[in-house]
């Protein structure tokens, strides 16, 4: 707890640090299953806030397709839309069109930084680069398909999670009748029946665990 106080004490003196400093004070102000649970939820929204959005590709190709249709050249567009995105790693790709490399080695360095669209925006990019063309709409398309890929994502993965608590409910009530059942004392009642008792026990936790496996295999295909 002392070392925690401490470290507190020096992020706090860090510049925009409150949140972590409250969190590793926690314990100390707090019992421990309160600081824990700070911690754990500090933890978790930090994980939250690092995970990319997956909207930045989306709003990188609609401006890439803006600057081209504002009459800026391909490489310019490249390297303006980048501010519409400041989770990607567009460096790279930002100094090859700075440099005037080959639009060859630009289209791969956009195929290694959109990590959903890259395959195609990286052929958007050599093609539109080969043919001297407006590829404008073939951005803002790409953006649309990128949009609606996201979307079905999410109710795809809304439909699993659902599934899934199904699932759970499903496996873990009969352990839960099982242990209520141990707990009251039915199931000692059941085993002190002679020789019947022990056997039906035995076979209705082989039929518990059995069902709770096949529902657990059966929901993790469907989700």
């Amino acid at each position: 707890m002392l070392i925690l106080g401490l470290v507190a004490i020096g992020v706090a003196l860090r510049p925009r640090r409150r949140w972590e400093a409250l969190a590793l004070a926690a314990p100390v102000v707090l019992p421990l299953w309160a600081g824990l649970a700070g911690i754990a939820a500090g933890i978790w929204v930090a994980l939250r806030r690092s995970r990319p959005d997956p909207y930045q590709e989306v709003a990188y190709l609609q401006a890439v397709s803006a600057e081209l249709q504002a009459g800026r050249s391909l490489r310019q567009a490249l390297v303006d839309a980048g501010t519409r995105a400041p989770d990607l790693d567009l460096a790279r790709m930002a100094r090859l069109c700075r440099s005037g490399r080959p639009m060859l080695e630009v289209a791969r360095a956009a195929g290694s930084a959109l990590p959903q669209t890259g395959h195609l925006a990286g052929a958007a990019v050599q093609i539109g680069a080969e043919s001297g063309g407006r590829v404008s709409a073939a951005f803002a398309t790409l953006a649309g398909i990128q949009a609606d890929r996201i979307e079905l994502q999410r109710e795809v993965r809304a439909a699993g999670s659902a599934a899934r608590a199904s699932v759970a409910v499903l496996a873990v009530l009969p352990a839960g009748g099982l242990l209520a059942a141990a707990a009251t004392g039915t199931l000692s009642d059941l085993m002190a029946m002679g020789t019947v008792g022990p056997i039906l026990v035995g076979i209705g936790t082989v039929l518990l665990i059995a069902g709770a496996s096949v529902t657990l295999i059966l929901g993790r295909q469907l989700s």
